[in-house]
């Protein structure tokens, strides 16, 4: 990848032109255009408002403006400010300086970095995979689109202004990458794309996203491949928080297998997470025939064909064809020495080493996966041969080992045809292989990779001796990983590695240890490191303690719930019938104007924060602060009808009905509701007597344990402010299957549970 030193130039003349400007007007004018006059005629409705120190970073080059719109604002202002008539500087010549100076990449710092406008991006630089080259040179067929292209789009355009995480998760070739190059070029091609080529070079990338945040330029930090950026040498907290502070977009991809495996990491928990499917579902694959109707590629032809078996992503980059070939191939007459090859460089990747390995090395390694006890029988062929037919392209496509530096890889789709096939274990990967690893993978981030792959086998001696020597040298990362890979084998081992941790600082290692505490059934403790974690500022430890619940101090004497009146002696005849169970008027009263008050303020929240992200500290949002942490960066449609769902249950009470969750959405609610009006009988006693006026009071009066068991079908959603159920609301976490939980995904929470109950979807909004 290219990118051009052009840039520095374009941005210096604007800033050029920004001076030139000024002294012109100061010149011409009849007033003098100060920065604060200038800032405050920027202030006129329909236009961006500009600050004095904003109009001086442009005119000394240290940032562009955010938009054509705020240039065109100072123009104007400038304008006003020295008394000239209005247009008297040329838009159109101003605007073709802005688009220069935005368009053209920023001299990256460093040449191994790519820094190039998004609307440059080439998919197959960016490692979209190849299809079979027609004649035309084309190796990359239309883009079929995929169901959850929206939902990816409407992150990204959420978060474009301000920054944040997206995270696309697969198997190989499901189409991944693709998905995320077309929604990024459809939604931010004015962003700058910022491509780091390994994890060394992620130093470099994220000054560069710093360096554009600071100049005005948004950006977009592309790590496809996500696990080859983490862990050691990887992004680190103090990066994270650089980049959401530039207003960086990261935008990355990850297969399914290395996000089952995947200890917590605090970037993947802060991204939006989207699961792109491996097989295409009966909507993707119509959309597919009418591109094949317009377009007769015969490519999609093929895969179309066999999409009841495989992806049509997959098909396209070949992934079955070769999978089936490596199979086939060690027979007499085949080709057994490449396939023994192939089969070398699969264990070596799948034991850690995801670098390209040296051809010598394979040639070493390799003669053990030759079929047989007596190798000649099966008359392998030559060296060469095989060499020449495992890295030979089919059909212009891929291969079975691609060249890559000054070694050979596997292709990715193999690794996880052969984990589809085998599951992991310990005897996956012979021992032989796991000696090579430790022996090469001398680099820290090997070492966690293969101590990664180890665990993934069960094979926690292998994990051990990787990782021993950095935790010799007092490496931090290597305490808080030994403490997550032993929990499983042996937990007085993760305690004391995770102790480490915590005692070198690590905020993330105290979350974690009131994690295994909680699992082994010691709930006290646990809430201790809870609480430790969330001082520490861990948000989802922070989000914990925001969990609602009933108010259990003692009812103030006015509010006092008369005593249950013995029951009465009735004759078989008499036909009274008992009130129905259920909470009281004065229960259903007080909780009709709670909710009615939340809404309200959850709508003000709304009116605040828009689409920013909440947290508890400067962005702290009453209502929505208060939800679990896996909302916090929900955007404004998702929040109004979060606002909308208090409303909703209010509106259930005025009409003499129970108000019972419809939604998960309303669930939550629910709880909120009970939690604040159980503290209100508490705090405002008189208040509560102004509302429940009238009301005669009952004996199960601010029985508010009696609601949760009468309206609440299920308590699930309150799980998700349990730091121990992190990743709970996804349907493949193996409590979620477990427990047969639904909706709990902040996507899903306003699906209803039941058509027949559902609320009717023309009901607008109140605010």
């Amino acid at each position: 990848m290219n990118h051009s030193a052009d840039g520095a130039d374009a941005r210096a003349e604007l800033a050029r032109a920004i001076q030139e400007v000024m002294a012109e007007a100061t010149h011409k004018g009849a007033t003098k255009p100060t920065l604060q006059r200038i800032a405050r005629a920027s202030q006129g409705p329909g236009r961006p408002s500009l600050t004095t120190s904003s109009i001086s970073a442009w005119r000394k080059g240290e940032r562009l403006p955010s938009s054509w719109a705020a240039l065109e604002s100072f123009l104007t202002a400038l304008e006003q400010a020295a008394s000239l008539p209005r247009g008297r500087f040329d838009r159109r010549r101003w605007e073709r300086i802005y688009r220069r100076a935005r368009n053209m990449p920023a001299v990256a710092l460093s040449s191994r970095v790519a820094v190039f406008p998004v609307r440059g991006a080439d998919p197959l630089e960016l490692k979209v995979h190849r299809a079979r080259t027609l004649d035309d040179g084309n190796a990359v067929p239309a883009y079929i689109p995929r169901d959850i292209d929206p939902t990816v789009r409407n992150a990204l355009v959420r978060l474009g202004p301000d920054g944040g995480v997206v995270l696309l998760v697969g198997e190989s070739t499901a189409g991944k990458t693709r998905c995320a190059y077309e929604a990024m070029t459809s939604v931010l091609a004015d962003h700058l794309l910022i491509v780091p080529p390994h994890i060394t070079d992620l130093p470099d990338a994220v000054t560069e996203c710093v360096r554009a945040g600071r100049s005005g330029a948004p950006s977009v930090l592309w790590l496809n491949d996500l696990e080859q950026y983490l862990g050691p040498h990887g992004l680190t907290l103090n990066d994270i928080r650089a980049l959401r502070r530039a207003r960086t977009v990261v935008l990355a991809t990850l297969r399914s297998r290395i996000r089952a495996n995947l200890p917590s990491h605090e970037l993947v928990r802060l991204a939006e997470e989207f699961e792109v499917k491996r097989l295409w579902s009966p909507q993707e694959i119509g959309r597919a025939r009418v591109q094949l109707r317009n377009d007769r590629d015969e490519r999609l032809r093929l895969a179309l064909d066999q999409a009841e078996d495989f992806g049509v992503a997959e098909t396209l980059a070949t992934g079955p064809q070769l999978w089936q070939e490596l199979r086939s191939a060690s027979v007499v007459d085949g080709n057994p020495r490449g396939a023994a090859l192939v089969w070398t460089a699969i264990d070596l990747a799948l034991a850690g080493l995801e670098e390209p390995q040296p051809v010598e090395l394979l040639r070493a390694l390799h003669e053990r996966y030759l079929p047989g006890r007596n190798k000649q029988l099966i008359a392998p062929e030559p060296f060469e041969s095989a060499l020449f037919w495992a890295t030979t392209p089919r059909d212009a496509v891929t291969r079975l080992l691609i060249p890559e530096g000054e070694g050979l890889r596997p292709f990715d789709y193999l690794l996880d045809a052969h984990l589809r096939d085998r599951a992991p274990s310990p005897d996956l990967i012979p021992d032989e292989i796991w000696e090579v690893a430790l022996e090469r993978g001398t680099e820290k981030h090997q070492r966690f990779s293969i101590a990664l792959a180890a665990h993934a086998n069960d094979r926690m001696d292998i994990g051990r001796r990787a990782l021993q020597s950095l935790a010799d040298a007092g490496d931090v990362d290597t305490f808080r990983t030994l403490g997550l890979l032993h929990e499983r084998s042996d937990r007085t081992e993760a305690i004391r590695w995770l102790q480490r941790a915590i005692d070198a600082g690590d905020v993330l290692s105290l979350r974690l240890m009131g994690n295994l505490h909680f699992r082994g059934r010691d709930r006290k403790t646990a809430h201790d490191w809870y609480r430790l974690a969330a001082g520490a500022g861990d948000e989802v430890s922070q989000s914990y303690y925001n969990h609602p619940s009933v108010d259990r101090r003692p009812v103030p004497d006015e509010l006092t719930p008369p005593p249950e009146p013995e029951p009465a002696v009735h004759e078989e005849e008499d036909g009274d019938e008992e009130r129905e169970w259920g909470p009281s008027a004065r229960t259903l009263c007080l909780l009709e104007a709670t909710l009615a008050l939340l809404a309200d303020m959850a709508y003000d929240d709304l009116e605040d924060i828009g689409d920013r992200a909440v947290d508890l500290g400067d962005d702290y949002a009453v209502i929505f602060s208060d939800m679990p942490v896996i909302t916090w960066r929900q955007d404004a449609q998702w929040r109004r009808q979060m606002a909308r769902c208090f409303d909703d249950l209010a509106a259930d009470i005025r009409a003499g009905r129970w108000p019972q969750p419809t939604c998960t959405g309303e669930e939550m609610a629910l709880h909120i509701a009970i939690d604040h009006a159980s503290s209100r009988v508490v705090d405002e006693p008189e208040r509560v007597m102004e509302i429940v006026d009238g009301v005669p009071p009952h004996h199960d009066d601010w029985d508010w344990g009696l609601c949760i068991d009468v309206l609440l079908e299920d308590t699930d959603v309150l799980f998700l402010y349990e730091p121990w159920a992190q990743g709970i609301e996804d349907s493949d976490h193996y409590i979620n299957q477990d427990m047969g939980l639904a909706n709990l995904e902040a996507e899903d929470w306003f699906k209803p549970f039941y058509e027949n109950r559902a609320r009717a979807r023309d009901r607008g909004f109140r605010r």
